[in-house]
């Protein structure tokens, strides 16, 4: 196993339990991982934690205990069994769509497993990851028994340690292109093959079920809209027309079939096939107003040094958004970039009120849903805000 002798004011972090190591913490290194496990112990030789070794990444090994025991099956499975006993607690009525392992939330670093009906699709984020599959992959079988898996393995982060980045099919007969699913009885497809993150965003259920609840006679703005499914949502719960605005005319496409699959008149639908600030520029201009819109942008800020940037496309895009509020309207205006704070997203959006000569107040600050747990030692993995606003009558 390979050692690695923490500089002596570096030691804080790991007696946190947290499970991050850099490269920048390591005084030296003794042994070798060609198993890739690896162990944190002190200046003087104590022990402190014990993972997996990721070599080539900044984030040099993940921790999976801080206590001196092996790293087998007998560690391994009852996290998993755990992490799927927690979403039978949580997950709603007549939903089989979920996050069934969410990476360090449930302490198995690098690890996202989404559950769609039948199909499990994993995101092994990290050479470390890659290494335990021989843990945690019967543990998984055994936890969710009969489910086809399948390995999406075109990451940002796999292609940095050097990873292989084709799919790949680690249980069941092929790799299904589209899997339906349900989320409180809509149904969905979950683009498996070529869609984004797993094929769906589960982490935002929670946030379309407000929407739903809020949708009643009103027309919905769905901003960067995918494959439709804020606007499922306010369809179901009466809302009296939507616009979806998104680049990609292939989610498009989807969220036409999404909105057919659920039995929705498509008549008050319309799609727009642009660039959202362009788009929301153009209405601005023609003086349209909303009663409810949704922003949900890709990471505009995946780094530190992205963020001022990112708050400047936010706030861009709040103002936009305001100007096009009717009085009385709502607003749910959501990041997913995990540098940009809760806090200081809320004072991009009050510069981006100033800016828009719009008087606002916030209902509520939402993020993802229970089955996306976080791990108060790793606070990183709190990354979705998504914040209700509401206009000036």
């Amino acid at each position: 196993m390979l050692s690695l002798v923490l500089k002596p004011d570096r030691l804080a972090a790991v007696r946190r339990r947290h499970p991050w190591l850099f490269a920048r913490s390591v005084g030296r290194q003794e042994g070798d991982a060609a198993d890739g496990l690896v162990e944190a112990r002190g200046p003087d030789g104590t022990f402190l934690a014990r993972g997996f070794a990721s070599p080539r990444s900044p984030i040099v090994a993940r921790w999976w205990t801080f206590e001196e025991r092996p790293l087998d099956e007998g560690l391994v499975a009852p996290l998993v069994e755990a992490a799927v006993a927690l979403r039978r607690r949580v997950v709603p009525p007549e939903t089989d769509g979920f996050r069934a392992v969410n990476a360090e939330g449930d302490l198995l670093p690098g690890l996202v497993v989404d559950r769609y009906a039948q199909t499990l699709v994993v995101q092994a984020t990290t050479e470390g990851t890659e290494r335990a599959r021989s843990l945690w992959l019967p543990a998984l079988l055994k936890a969710l028994p009969g489910s086809v898996v399948v390995q999406r393995n075109d990451l940002a982060s796999r292609r940095g340690e050097g990873l292989p980045l084709a799919d790949e099919l680690l249980a069941g007969p092929q790799i299904p292109k589209r899997v339906p699913f349900r989320e409180r009885g809509l149904r969905f497809f979950a683009d498996v093959e070529n869609g984004q993150k797993t094929g769906f965003f589960l982490d935002q259920r929670e946030n379309r079920q407000l929407v739903r609840e809020l949708s009643a006679g009103r027309r919905l703005l769905n901003v960067f809209a995918y494959t439709g499914a804020f606007g499922v949502a306010a369809l179901a719960g009466g809302a009296s027309a939507v616009t979806h605005v998104e680049t990609s005319e292939g989610a498009l496409r989807l969220a036409r079939e999404h909105h057919l699959l659920n039995g929705q008149d498509p008549a008050p639908v319309g799609f727009a096939a642009a660039d959202a600030f362009e788009d929301l520029r153009a209405r601005v201009a023609a003086g349209e107003r909303w009663g409810l819109i949704v922003t949900d942008p890709p990471a505009f800020a995946k780094r530190r040094g992205d963020v001022e940037r990112a708050c400047r496309g936010y706030k861009d895009l709040g103002r936009l958004a305001l100007k096009l509020l009717e009085p009385g309207g709502l607003l749910l205006a959501c990041s997913c970039s995990g540098p940009v704070s809760p806090d200081l997203f809320q004072k991009v959006l009050f510069a981006a009120s100033l800016e828009a000569g719009v008087r606002v107040r916030l209902l509520l600050r939402r993020g993802a849903g229970p089955d996306h747990p976080v791990s108060l030692d790793c606070p990183e993995g709190d990354y979705l805000k998504a914040f209700l606003l509401e206009a000036a009558a």
